[in-house]
């Protein structure tokens, strides 16, 4: 038997490597980085959607919403603009505190795009953009109250005053800056026409209380003896008044502006910042700009300027944040006595003599005499505008009487001062010629004025008092520049009157100066009234009057380029102008030469080469002369001078 076979041994599996897990690939992990974002992305943009979260404020992406709008606003590739999605877009914005949303949102209501046209939810919309007191939103609605945006926000410079205040004291250096050469400005263009009295502090608005003329004229308002003066009396108290209230808020704003460009300057190396200071501070005592250095060092050590806890106080500093006041500001208030000016006489009567004495009667028919009546207090300036009658008043005439107004002021004003003021009144002789000039030209805007308050119904009485205030100005003046006339053409044949003549002028300067306060005190009350009840925003003097001036100019070069020679010759012959002895219209012209013309603040000349032969003595004369010009108000050329 064969013995078993033993099985072979099978030998051991060998142990499987170890495999290393291999990383995952670079797209597969942007791939699922991905999804992931656009599921967590997913949800959280409906959260936004629904206003629930603010993924994009948090991410410094605020206006996302509005930036879309944006595109919305403005055609693209032949879509027309979706105003009502752009609309609901600025909300989702302004809901979560966009500013500039806001801004957008009173826009389309001003214009009444996607929405009904609103100016007061316009007006709302800008107001609650600036409430939060972001810097920017602050200075863009100054602005906006400086120029004014039609009827959603009427010009405002108090409002706007206020709003720089609160930018510049939150430290920004570019908002201190703008501040102050906005009051620089405002004070030194328009001085009494703003109510600035409406934003200073209530301590002082009693100190202008307090100055003598101001207190003297408010104290003949309240004792009754304003009624008692001549119309001329009180338009000279009144003048006086103005002129110390104007001086003294130009020292306020002087002393604030140079407040706050010692600030703007400590935090920037701006030179031209720094020479506006330094110009400021040259019209301050040296007392002033002590104190205001160390108000300007108490601020910079102050965490909160202007706060209860800060070493700063309002009391010694400029305002920080005046609130708004009533109506009857001071400068108003004198505005409303200026204009009883115009109800008070010229000149009292003569005193009536006593009548004779008459028998007395016997006691028995002797009527008993009457009870004294019980001495009544005159009334107040705000009780008597208080009960004055309501007038119905259409915006559209006023402001059409104020454009016409304007109009016919600001084409006037330049040519009268060509004729008064131009470089061409070499001699008394050519200035006597002028004042004749300009004399015609006042008359003719009176005419103009006289008009227009012929057809003035539903006008607004602000505006009315004005124009008539400008109609007495313009009959003064006539009469000064008649009399002028006259004292030039003697002093131009006799040496010895000039003396007069200068007299005579000064007067006229000091007669002058008195009545634009008067006149400059009306037109601040027409532009508070009208601005505020009808929101008609009154043309920038300054503006209107450039413009004026370039379009005089052009028009006087317009019709020079049409002129030969021969031509501006025969306006000397026409004239009978005369120079060096040769009077133009005896001589017969061989050849001349015209150069180019020069503009100079209206006036306009032109180098003129003549060569002429005498029409009896058959003398040569060569002349190199400066022609000036001016249009008339009929828009013909006019030869105003010779040189």
């Amino acid at each position: 038997m064969n013995p078993p076979i033993a099985p072979i041994p099978v030998p051991p599996e060998p142990p499987k490597p170890v495999v290393p897990p291999q990383p995952m690939s670079i797209k597969k992990l942007v791939l699922f980085v991905v999804v992931g974002l656009l599921f967590i992305g997913g949800i959280t943009l409906a959260a936004w959607e629904e206003g629930r979260v603010g993924l994009f404020s948090s991410f410094g992406l605020k206006g996302y919403k509005r930036r879309e709008a944006d595109g919305l606003m403005v055609a693209s590739k032949g879509k027309k603009p979706d105003y009502k999605e752009a609309f609901r877009l600025y909300q989702l914005d302004a809901e979560k505190g966009d500013g500039v949303a806001l801004r957008k949102i009173g826009e389309m209501y001003r214009d009444g795009k996607g929405v009904p046209q609103s100016y007061d939810k316009a007006r709302e919309s800008w107001v609650k953009a600036a409430a939060p007191g972001d810097v920017g939103t602050l200075l863009w609605l100054a602005d906006k109250y400086r120029t004014g945006d039609g009827r959603a926000l009427p010009v405002n410079h108090p409002e706007g005053i206020r709003l720089l205040r609160r930018a510049a004291s939150q430290g920004d250096a570019a908002a201190q800056a703008k501040l102050a050469r906005q009051l620089l400005a405002y004070v030194d263009d328009y001085q009494m026409k703003l109510d600035f009295d409406e934003v200073l502090s209530a301590r002082q608005r009693e100190e202008l209380l307090s100055l003598p003329k101001i207190a003297e004229l408010l104290k003949a308002n309240s004792d009754g003896s304003l009624e008692k003066m001549t119309s001329g009396q009180l338009n000279e108290k009144v003048a006086a008044a103005i002129a110390e209230l104007g001086q003294t808020l130009k020292e306020k704003f002087n002393w604030e502006a140079y407040f706050w460009l010692s600030l703007s300057a400590a935090s920037n190396d701006d030179a031209d910042l720094r020479a506006t200071r330094e110009g400021v501070g040259a019209k301050l005592k040296d007392k002033t700009l002590e104190r205001i250095q160390g108000l300007v060092g108490k601020w910079s050590q102050s965490d909160a300027p202007g706060n209860a806890e800060s070493p700063f106080t309002l009391d010694e500093g400029p305002v920080l944040d005046a609130p708004a006041v009533n109506k009857q500001t001071l400068s108003a208030l004198l505005q409303e006595i200026s204009a009883k000016a115009a109800k008070l006489p010229e000149s009292h009567p003569e005193p009536a003599k006593p009548a004779a004495a008459k028998p007395a009667e016997s006691a028995t028919s002797a009527a008993p005499a009457p009870a004294p009546a019980a001495q009544q207090k005159p009334a107040s300036v705000s009780s008597v505008i208080a009960s004055m009658p309501v007038q119905s008043v259409d915006p559209e005439k006023t402001k059409k009487y104020i454009d016409s107004m304007y109009e016919a002021q600001f084409e006037m004003a330049v040519r009268r001062n060509v004729l008064v003021n131009g470089k061409h009144n070499a001699t008394y002789g050519t200035l006597a010629r002028s004042y004749a000039s300009a004399v015609f030209e006042i008359k003719l805007c009176e005419g103009k004025l006289k008009s227009l308050r012929a057809d003035s119904k539903l006008v607004h009485p602000a505006v009315l008092a004005y124009s008539d205030r400008m109609g007495q100005l313009a009959a003064g003046r006539v009469a000064y520049l008649t009399g002028l006339q006259q004292a030039a053409t003697i002093a131009d044949q006799d040496a010895s009157q000039i003396p007069g003549f200068q007299t005579k002028f000064k007067d006229f300067e000091a007669w002058s100066s008195r009545e634009l306060v008067g006149l400059d005190a009306a037109e601040a009350m027409m532009t508070k009234r009208v601005g505020d009840e009808l929101s008609i925003a009154i043309p920038d003097r300054n503006r209107r009057y450039a413009e004026a001036v370039r379009t005089h100019e052009q028009a006087v070069i317009t019709q020079l380029r049409g002129k030969s020679g021969s031509d501006l010759y025969a306006m000397l012959v026409g004239g009978k102008w005369n120079y060096g002895g040769w009077t133009f219209e005896f001589g017969e012209l061989r050849e001349s030469r015209v150069g180019r013309p020069v503009v100079t603040d209206g006036e306009v000349s032109v180098p003129l080469s003549l060569a002429v032969v005498g029409s009896l003595s058959r003398s040569n004369r060569t002349f190199d002369l400066t022609l000036y010009f001016t249009v008339s108000s009929r828009g013909t050329l006019r030869l105003i001078g010779v040189k």
